[in-house]
C-alpha cells in the first residue's frame, strides 16, 4: 500500500484531473483509480487530458483508447456524469480503433471506409462496387470460393483443369524479339513473349497510319501499326476516348480511369467537401503523368486517408491533419505526403511547415516536462520562434531550422533537469555547475548559450558563460582542381543535368546547397540580353556556359513523379508534392561525381573575397557583412601563404 508520502506528483496531478469534472468522483476514489493504472496508460491519459481537460465528460470521439477504458471504468463503477465518446461518423458509442480527421470511427465505419476507399470496376463482373479484396467485389469473390471445381496441379478453385497458372505454354519465337518464350498473347502480327507484351502496353506508340497512341499490335509493310488500320479490331482500345488501355485497370486508359477512380470515391461528399476538393480532383484529372495519379489513388496510404478525410463530412483544415499525424510515425509520413498534395493544389493554405514542427515538438517536451511550461515556453515562442521566421528567408524549406530550434529546446530541458537532480533552480546555478555539465557530455551541450543568455537577459539566471563551439578552419582544394571541376560540370554531357547546374554554382559561387535546393525560376531574370541570377538582393550576370546550363534546366521535361504533376518552379524539383530536391539528396549526388562540397564552397569564396571587398561580396551572395569579412581575412591568410611559398620557390633555383 502507497502512503501519501510516497504518492508521485503526476498521480496527485492526473487525480485532479479526474475530479475536476466528476464532482460524484471522491478524492479517495480517484487515487485508487489512479494507482490502478499501468504506467503508459497513466501518461497517455495524463497527455490527452492536458489538452482537453473535458474530455471524461464531453463525448468526444477523440480520446484514444486508454481513455475510453477509463471512462469504462468510471461507468462501472456508477460514475454517471463520466460520458463514453460516440463514433465521429455514424455516431453510435461503441469501441473506438482507428484514428480520422475530426475525431475516431468505430470498427463497423472503420471497415465501411476501407471498403469506399477502394471503390472501382470490379475486374469479375465489370460493375462499378467496392472491392474490399484485390480489384474483385465481395459478391464475386464469394461466387468464385463456393466453386466445387479446383485444379488438378495446384488444387486452387479454377473453371478449368488445368488451370491457367499450371497450364503448360509451349515456347515459340516471339514476333518482336525472335527469342524463344512462352507464348503470352497472339497479336496480328505473330506471337508475344511477356516482357514484349508488358513493354507495348506499358509503352504504347503512335500509329504510322492514323497518328493515334496506341498499342500497335499489327504490322503493315515491316511498321508495326494499330489493329484498325490493319483491319483487325483494338482489344486495347479505351472504350470513353479510344486512347491505350491502361495496363493497371485493363479496359479504360489512365485519365479515363483516374476519372473514374475519382468519381466513385468523391461522388457522395456534402457540398462543403465537395466545393473544397474540386481544384483537387481537375487537377489530378488534367494531370501530365496520370498513371502516377491512378497508381496513388490505387495503392496508397495518403489516397485512403483522403477519402476518409472527405467522408467525414468536414472540411480539412491543418488542425485536423496535425491530429492525425500525432497518432503514429506512419500516419505521420501519409498525412505530410496528402498535406503538401493540398497544399500544391491549393485545397489548404500553404503554411511554415518547419514552424510547424518546431511548435509541436515544443508541446511534446511541455508534456514530458510540464514544470517547465512557463520559462521554456516563453524561451521557445520570444526568441527561438522569430528567429525561425527570420531564417525562413534564406533557407526557406529546408529542414536545417527545425533541427536547429530542436537542438536549444533540448539542450535547455537537459541543463534544466541536470539542475534539478542537483536541487538547484536557474536562478541559483554557478558558472561551476554549467561548466562541469559542458564537460561532461557532448558538444552539442553548448547550444545551452542561446538559452542562457536569453534567461540573464530577463532576470531569470546569473550572466552564466557559456563559449562559442570552435569552429574548424575550412580546407579548399588547389585552384587548379577548382577549375578542373568547373570546367567539368558546364561542358561534360555525361553529367547529369541537375548535378551539373548545382556544382557550377557552388564552384562558382560558393552557395550553401541549402540556398541552391531553394532556388526558383523567379531568381533568373534578363537584362540588357543577359541572363542574370539573383542571390540575394544584387543580380549577377551569369557567363554563357552557366546561362545556357541553366536555360535547359529549366526546359527540361519533368520527370515521371508528383514533381511532374504538380505546380512547381523550383529549379531543382523533388519527388514529393510541390517540393525541392532535399539537401542531403543533392550532396550525395554531387559527392558521387567526385565534388567535395566544403572544400569548393571554401575556395569559391576565398577567391571571391580577394577580389571583391566585404561590402560587395555580402549583398552579391547573400551572406552576413561579418561573414564576408571573416572570408576576407581568411584570403588574405591565403595570399600571404601564396606569396611565401612562391619566394621560397624563387630563391631554390
Amino acid at each position: 500500500m502507497t502512503t501519501a508520502g510516497q504518492i508521485p506528483g503526476t498521480w496527485v496531478e492526473l487525480a485532479e484531473m479526474l475530479t475536476a469534472f466528476l464532482p460524484e468522483l471522491d478524492p479517495e476514489a480517484a487515487a485508487a483509480v489512479v494507482a490502478a493504472m499501468t504506467p503508459s496508460a497513466r501518461g497517455r491519459i495524463r497527455a490527452h487530458l492536458s489538452k482537453h481537460p473535458d474530455a471524461l465528460v464531453s463525448g468526444a470521439s477523440l480520446a484514444p483508447p486508454a481513455v475510453q477504458r477509463l471512462i469504462t471504468d468510471l461507468r462501472e463503477q456508477g460514475i454517471k456524469g463520466a460520458r463514453a465518446p460516440a463514433c465521429v461518423r455514424c455516431g453510435r458509442v461503441r469501441r473506438l480503433r482507428r484514428l480520422v480527421p475530426g475525431g475516431r470511427v468505430c470498427l463497423g465505419c472503420e471497415g465501411i471506409l476501407a471498403a469506399q476507399a477502394n471503390v472501382g470496376t470490379c475486374t469479375a463482373c465489370n460493375r462499378i462496387r467496392p472491392r474490399p479484396v484485390g480489384d474483385t467485389c465481395t459478391p464475386c469473390r464469394q461466387r468464385a470460393q463456393a466453386s466445387t471445381r479446383s485444379c488438378n496441379g495446384c488444387g486452387r478453385p479454377s473453371h478449368m483443369d488445368p488451370c491457367t497458372t499450371c497450364r503448360p505454354r509451349p515456347p515459340a519465337p516471339c514476333a518482336l524479339c525472335s527469342a524463344s518464350s512462352p507464348v503470352c498473347a497472339r497479336w496480328p502480327l505473330g506471337p508475344v513473349c511477356k516482357p514484349c507484351y508488358a513493354l507495348a502496353r506499358r509503352e504504347p506508340g503512335p500509329c504510322p497510319g492514323c497518328s493515334a497512341v496506341k498499342v500497335l499490335i499489327a504490322r503493315i509493310g515491316g511498321q508495326r501499326t494499330c489493329g484498325p488500320c490493319a483491319g483487325h479490331p483494338d482489344p486495347y482500345a479505351c472504350p470513353r476516348c479510344g486512347v491505350a488501355s491502361s495496363p493497371i485497370t485493363g479496359d479504360l486508359c489512365d485519365r479515363c480511369a483516374v476519372d473514374q477512380h475519382l468519381n466513385t470515391l468523391l461522388h457522395d461528399l456534402l457540398p462543403g467537401p465537395a466545393a473544397q476538393l474540386a481544384p483537387l480532383r481537375e487537377a489530378l484529372v488534367a494531370a501530365e503523368h496520370p498513371r502516377t495519379v491512378l497508381t496513388w489513388l490505387r495503392t496508397s496510404a495518403s489516397a485512403r486517408l483522403l477519402h476518409e478525410s472527405a467522408a467525414c463530412g468536414r472540411l480539412l483544415t491543418h488542425a485536423d491533419f496535425d491530429t492525425v499525424a500525432a497518432s503514429g510515425r506512419g500516419a505521420a509520413q501519409s498525412t505530410d505526403y496528402l498535406r503538401g498534395l493540398l497544399v500544391a493544389f491549393g485545397v489548404l493554405p500553404p503554411r511554415d511547415e518547419h514552424l510547424a514542427a518546431i511548435e509541436r515538438h515544443l508541446a511534446r517536451t511541455l508534456i514530458r516536462h510540464p514544470k517547465y511550461a512557463v520559462l521554456l515556453g516563453s524561451y521557445v515562442r520570444w526568441s527561438v520562434l522569430p528567429r525561425a521566421r527570420r531564417r525562413a528567408s534564406r533557407s526557406a524549406g529546408t529542414r536545417g531550422r527545425a533541427r536547429w530550434a530542436y537542438t536549444r529546446i533540448n539542450t535547455a530541458v537537459a541543463l534544466l533537469e541536470h539542475l534539478a537532480s542537483l536541487d538547484l533552480t536557474l536562478s541559483g546555478a554557478t558558472q561551476l555547475e554549467v561548466d562541469r555539465w559542458l564537460a561532461a557530455g557532448p558538444s552539442t551541450r553548448y547550444e545551452v548559450r542561446d538559452f542562457l543568455v536569453w534567461t540573464a537577459r530577463r532576470g531569470h539566471s546569473d550572466d552564466l558563460l557559456v563559449p562559442h563551439r570552435g569552429k574548424a578552419e575550412p580546407e579548399g582544394v588547389d585552384e587548379d582542381t577548382h577549375w578542373d571541376l568547373l570546367q567539368q560540370c558546364l561542358h561534360d554531357e555525361d553529367l547529369p543535368l541537375g548535378v551539373r547546374a548545382a556544382g557550377s554554382l557552388l564552384l562558382l559561387f560558393g552557395q550553401q546547397l541549402t540556398h541552391i535546393i531553394t532556388l526558383t525560376t523567379g531568381h533568373l531574370d534578363h537584362q540588357d540580353s543577359h541572363q542574370t541570377i539573383r542571390l540575394d538582393s544584387t543580380p549577377i550576370r551569369l557567363p554563357q556556359p552557366l546561362s545556357t546550363l541553366l536555360t535547359r534546366l529549366v526546359d527540361q521535361q519533368p520527370r515521371q513523379g508528383w514533381s511532374g504533376n504538380t505546380p512547381s518552379t523550383w529549379l531543382f524539383p523533388g519527388s514529393r508534392p510541390g517540393t525541392h530536391r532535399s539537401a542531403s539528396s543533392l550532396a550525395r549526388a554531387l559527392t558521387g561525381h567526385g565534388i567535395p562540397i566544403r572544400a569548393s564552397r571554401a575556395t569559391a569564396l576565398v577567391q571571391l573575397a580577394e577580389e571583391m571587398p566585404p561590402a560587395v561580396l555580402a549583398p552579391l551572395l547573400g551572406l552576413h557583412v561579418i561573414t564576408a569579412l571573416h572570408w576576407r581575412r581568411r584570403a588574405a591568410t591565403d595570399w600571404t601563404a601564396y606569396l611565401q611559398a612562391r619566394q621560397r620557390g624563387l630563391g631554390d633555383r
